[in-house]
């Protein structure tokens, strides 16, 4: 690896904070000539300075299904209930509703073929849990 002055420093904060900046765009920031730059940039990639340019990116992982189920907990045990339920990654969100309603689960899933298997060996799983009703979330308005 060879070594870098302050102007090569300039030009790899350049690169780092976007590498497809043109040498000419650089070449205005730190205020030296295009040449310079593409010339220093090629004499760090030959001493293994810079190793290679990369992408960032970012995917949108987020599940594809989404579905509510609503359950009847035995009331006393619901808090060790809510402990196990909080443990299943594929639940979001979770609301203890008045009255006789029970509670009321959002889960996400990447698709609709894991729901089963959620639900029988993971939800269902829990002692003092009565499924009442599940529904598929096929569209969000607001």
């Amino acid at each position: 690896m060879g070594t870098v002055d302050p102007i090569d420093i300039k030009i790899l904060e350049e690169l780092k904070k976007d590498g497809r900046k043109s040498f000419k765009e650089i070449s205005d920031i730190i205020e030296k000539t295009e040449a310079t730059v593409r010339r220093r940039v090629s004499k760090m990639q030959e001493e293994g300075t810079i190793k290679r340019f990369t992408v960032l990116y970012e995917l949108d992982t987020k599940p594809k299904t989404s579905a509510t189920i609503k359950v009847e907990p035995d009331f006393k045990e619901i808090k060790r209930i809510l402990v196990e339920l909080k443990k299943i990654e594929e639940i979001s969100s979770i609301w203890r509703l008045s009255g006789d309603c029970g509670l009321f689960m959002k889960v996400d899933i990447p698709s609709i073929e894991q729901f089963n298997p959620l639900i029988e060996d993971k939800i269902s799983q829990i002692a003092g849990i009565k499924i009442v009703e599940t529904c598929f979330i096929t569209d969000i308005i607001k």
